[in-house]
């Protein structure tokens, strides 16, 4: 969770005077620091989510060098500004009127209605370094109180014997009457495999798109994926975070997941194993993909003692493990196929895109290999389960 430019200016609108002209609808925005610049080509060294804060000094340097007299020329010099800000994922600018600027044009006011993007004023007498040093220790502590949020959290689902439910009354979610988790892939090779960088955009950018009150959930990284913890219902985010990544350019192969509900912190681990087999399972990009519609897989993921289900698995479908890979995993699509048409073999010949000839070669192989009679109901039902286990394979280590 950070700080919106909302609650930041509720803290500092008054002792410093601040006022907003313009972009009143980007105040919902995240700001990730406070940055100061006189040098527009300076700003494509930020990284998303800065509040900005200048003087204008520059403004007087161009035109007292270049002799510039154009009334235009204050346009013109701040729509660099902005358009910059705008392009690197900045959430504001505050100038510091009185001396190098004067007053703002109604075309810049008008520019940054139209962008949402928020545009202060701050007299010039009041210093620009007591602001930033406020505006800057309000993030840093609003950082690391989200910091440790996370890692409750992150303990909680993956270092069980170092986590404390207790300390839940230290969070925003001390009132949960209950929590889920959701669950969104992502391909690294957009990022670069560089984890900071997709943090801080998911914090950033992605999440502050969303309609939701930061105080509502909590996101971390971890394998590929963003783990969102909700509390209490979890409809109105799923709705957001289903309507942001169709359009965002990142996420919008992404699947999303989401688990089913506990009232206990204690039990987020189980959940996130749920929301993690919802990925897997019949996962579909634009949608999604609910635990509670898995059917039988709610059955498998229940059972307790995952061996049983490793030697379930050996027993009826391991002796393919000798075959190639590339064969096995052309047998085990064909045996899928079969037992989903109810053994129609032109179906399963036309959906494997092979011959009959080549299906009926396979089928024959398979009853020899493991010894079984696909004719036989039992028999179907067990390989089914086996399928059925091996498609979650990675919650059992299954190879």
């Amino acid at each position: 969770m950070a700080l919106t430019l909302q609650t930041i200016i509720n803290f500092i609108e008054t002792p410093f005077r601040l006022k907003l002209l313009a972009g009143r609808n980007g105040l919902k925005k995240t700001v990730s620091w406070i940055f100061y610049t006189e040098d527009a080509s300076t700003i494509e060294f930020i990284r998303g989510g800065e509040l900005a804060v200048t003087l204008g000094l520059n403004y007087e340097r161009q035109k007292d060098n270049l002799n510039i007299t154009d009334k235009n020329h204050l346009h013109v010099f701040l729509i660099e500004y902005i358009d910059a800000f705008l392009e690197h994922g900045g959430t504001g600018l505050i100038i510091n009127t009185g001396k190098y600027i004067q007053e703002i044009p109604q075309s810049i006011i008008d520019y940054c209605d139209e962008k949402d993007f928020p545009l202060f004023t701050m007299p010039w007498e009041i210093h620009t370094i007591d602001l930033m040093q406020e505006v800057g220790n309000m993030i840093s502590s609003e950082n690391m109180n989200s910091s440790s949020i996370e890692k409750y959290f992150y303990k909680a689902i993956f270092e069980k014997e170092n986590f404390d439910p207790v300390q839940i009354g230290n969070t925003p979610f001390y009132d949960a009457k209950k929590f889920s988790v959701v669950m969104m892939s992502f391909d690294d090779k957009l990022f670069n495999q560089d984890t900071g960088k997709i943090n801080r955009y998911i914090h950033y950018s992605f999440n502050q798109r969303m309609n939701i009150q930061q105080n509502f959930y909590c996101s971390f990284i971890h394998k590929k994926k963003v783990v969102y913890i909700i509390k209490d219902s979890n409809e109105e985010f799923l709705k957001e975070i289903l309507q942001v990544t169709k359009t965002d350019k990142y996420f919008k192969d992404s699947i999303i997941s989401v688990s089913d509900y506990t009232e206990a912190v204690e039990e987020l681990a189980e959940i996130y194993k749920h929301a993690n087999v919802a990925l897997q399972i019949n996962s579909m990009p634009g949608r999604i993909n609910y635990y509670e519609k898995l059917g039988v897989y709610k059955i498998i993921v229940g059972v307790k003692n995952k061996a049983i289900l490793r030697q379930f698995y050996y027993e009826h479908l391991g002796k393919l493990n000798e075959m190639e890979k590339e064969k096995r995993e052309d047998f085990l699509k064909t045996l899928s196929l079969y037992l989903k048409t109810g053994g129609n073999i032109l179906k399963v010949a036309e959906l494997n895109n092979a011959h009959r000839n080549t299906i009926l070669y396979r089928l024959n192989r398979l009853e020899e290999i493991l010894n079984i009679d696909l004719s036989d109901g039992e028999t179907r039902t067990a390989l089914q389960v086996a399928l059925y286990i091996r498609k979650i394979s990675s919650e059992f280590g299954i190879k």
